[in-house]
């Protein structure tokens, strides 16, 4: 009996260890589950961080293009900006917000730049206005979601 009795005990204590065990598995799983989670929300935020900055440098070149008038070059700089920046917004459309309106807005102006270059009767002052709105525009949302990185990192 008392063998028994021994048996079943260790048994109870195998199965409560195990338990145990199982337990602190998965409370581990759980916390590299979030780990990972919030890892991946860094990457997409670092990307979206990434993606309008080189906007803010092709916005920054056409300004410079269209102050120095070479608009061949502004051109190329607005085709650049136009094709990028849709699609930037709707990548990034979680991480952007309702900052991504800025996106938009800027995406129509470099439109009424680009159209504003075609024309020979072109106002450089008001391309240049126009160009130095954009670059504010991308330098303001580059600057949020950098803000945003580094509160993530504190």
């Amino acid at each position: 009996m008392v063998v028994h009795d021994l048996f079943e005990w260790s048994n109870a204590g195998v199965g409560v260890a195990g338990l145990a065990f199982t337990l602190w598995a998965v409370a581990q799983a759980t916390r590299a589950k979030q780990a990972a989670q919030d890892a991946r929300r860094a990457v997409y935020r670092r990307n979206a961080s990434d993606d309008v900055k080189r906007l803010e440098r092709l916005a920054t070149n056409l300004l410079t293009a269209i102050e120095t008038e070479q608009y061949g070059l502004a051109s190329h700089q607005a085709r650049d900006f136009i094709s990028d920046c849709l699609d930037v917004r709707e990548q990034h459309r979680p991480q952007l917000g309702r900052d991504g309106g800025k996106l938009e807005m800027a995406f129509v102006l470099v439109r009424a730049i680009s159209s504003g270059m075609q024309r020979s009767e072109a106002d450089r002052a008001s391309l240049i206005e126009s160009a130095q709105r954009v670059v504010g525009d991308m330098s303001s949302l580059s600057g949020i979601l950098s803000r945003s990185i580094d509160e993530e990192g504190q």
